[in-house]
């Protein structure tokens, strides 16, 4: 942690101390609720501000609920027993898993080629190979940095200027934005939403499958996503026609892969053999944790795998995982403490006496705008997902699908640099300048809280999710 850190640590340790000891006692609100309430501000703070990170801020989160006693020792650890948080786990060793056979290059590269050299062409080529990978590749960082140097060599082969080619800034747009709106849809494609499924779990006990997250989100998050494209050709039209050299450094790349290898074809069959037990979840009630547990294993068998679990552990994000999981257990305690219930009788009471889908629409556009306080969907899910969850118990509506809903429309982070990984990534290739990132993250989130708003009283509506 740097010097200019520490006094965001400080503040965030004497708003703690005056959430608890030096705020009168509040009608409705437990002294239990109180002090999980604080530890949840504290966690805001820390997370805004980057001030520790993020494995010490879940440690630090873990031991305030318990040493405070906002929680029960047990329910300060509850998050880390949750099954959603291991298809983080799971998520990252399958993707180390399919970049190390070279299978999701290939992929990448034989989609891209089969566009030929039109740049227009190329654009959508990149968008149809990250809606595949949504599938494939169980994280939306792993997804970016597997497209990044296959972006970045086709603009060395057509000589692009850093910072100044239209084509190149579209396509990382196109990655990173587009790509980010493609995991709305899938359960396992963000972390964000196995964290939402989980906070689900442990307040309604009701389980989210698979296929149930694709028939709500998929098809909105596509339709989302390659109109974002379309916006995204619009508003970085391509300085030239076609890619010249660029193609060429595609078909060379691809050419360097050779004939597809034994191990390839052993992960594209282990791939799909989890896909189709992931989409028929519903039909033969195996737990999508459970299929991907076994989809690991087999990926790290001895002799057979196609890494050992000492190389496998090393490509997991740890530090995410105790984050999470500390946030699970912040959010769990919020809830058994009271403080959630209090908090949307609260804050939510001004839009109480709505419609359900007027309020779904009004929230939605809330935790849009509020990227500009959180670094990732993550964070923002485990923030507020409980609170939504308690002031849609309040009115008596099911929290399910306030919850659903709104934990999908978490994952809005395009404006900002620090809004989310991706957006770093791009911002590190040197061809997008901050102001650029955050003109298009602007429109991209003014396009996708629209587009979901409509949906509240379109598609969702048709499905029976509002009755």
């Amino acid at each position: 942690m740097g010097k200019n850190k520490y006094p965001y640590l400080v503040a965030a340790f004497l708003v703690l101390a005056g959430i608890i000891w030096l705020t009168p006692d509040v009608p409705g609100l437990p002294a239990a609720g109180k002090k999980a309430l604080a530890v949840a501000v504290f966690a805001i703070i820390i997370w805004v501000t980057q001030a520790v990170d993020d494995a010490l801020s879940g440690l630090i989160i873990v031991f305030l609920l318990a040493g405070l006693k906002a929680a029960s020792l047990g329910g300060a650890f509850s998050g880390y027993s949750n099954t959603s948080l291991w298809l983080i786990v799971i998520g990252f060793i399958m993707a180390a898993c399919m970049e190390k056979s070279g299978l999701s290059k290939r992929i990448a590269l034989l989609m891209v080629n089969a566009a030929g050299g039109g740049a227009i062409k190329i654009y959508w080529a990149v968008a149809l190979v990250m809606l595949v990978m949504t599938f494939l590749v169980p994280s939306i960082t792993a997804r970016t940095l597997l497209m990044l140097p296959i972006i970045l060599g086709i603009g060395q082969a057509f000589n692009a200027k850093m910072g100044q080619s239209n084509i190149m800034k579209a396509l990382l747009f196109v990655v990173v934005m587009s790509g980010t709106m493609m995991s709305i849809g899938v359960l396992t494609a963000h972390v964000g939403n196995p964290i939402t499924v989980g906070l689900i779990e442990n307040t309604t006990h009701k389980t989210i499958s698979w296929s149930y997250w694709f028939k709500v989100g998929g098809p909105p998050a596509f339709i989302l996503a390659f109109i974002s494209v379309y916006v995204l050709q619009l508003m970085w039209p391509p300085e030239m026609k076609g890619l010249g050299q660029g193609h060429d450094y595609v078909r060379k790349e691809l050419a360097a892969l050779g004939s597809i290898s034994s191990k390839e074809k052993y992960t594209l069959l282990i791939f799909l053999i989890t896909l189709v037990l992931w989409a028929t979840d519903s039909l033969h009630k195996v737990n999508v944790v459970l299929v991907g547990m076994f989809s690991v294993i087999l990926m790290l068998w001895p002799k057979f795998g196609i890494m050992p679990w000492k190389e496998a552990q090393s490509k997991v994000p740890w530090n995410i995982f105790i984050l999470y999981g500390a946030g699970l257990s912040m959010g769990a305690a919020l809830v058994s403490s009271g403080a959630a219930k209090w908090m949307a009788s609260t804050v939510f009471a001004p839009i109480a006496g709505m419609s359900m889908m007027m309020q779904i629409v009004i929230l939605i556009w809330s935790v849009t705008v509020l990227q500009i306080f959180f670094t990732g969907g993550g964070p923002k899910t485990t923030a507020l997902t409980p609170i939504i969850i308690a002031h849609a118990v309040a009115i008596g509506a099911d929290p399910m699908v306030f919850a659903l809903i709104l934990g999908m429309n978490m994952q809005h982070q395009y404006l900002l640099p620090v809004s989310n990984m991706p957006n770093a990534v791009a911002m590190g290739s040197g061809h997008i300048s901050t102001g650029e990132l955050i003109k298009t993250g602007a429109v991209m989130s003014v396009l996708a809280a629209g587009f979901m708003c409509v949906m509240v009283f379109t598609y969702w509506k048709w499905i029976g999710i509002f009755q």
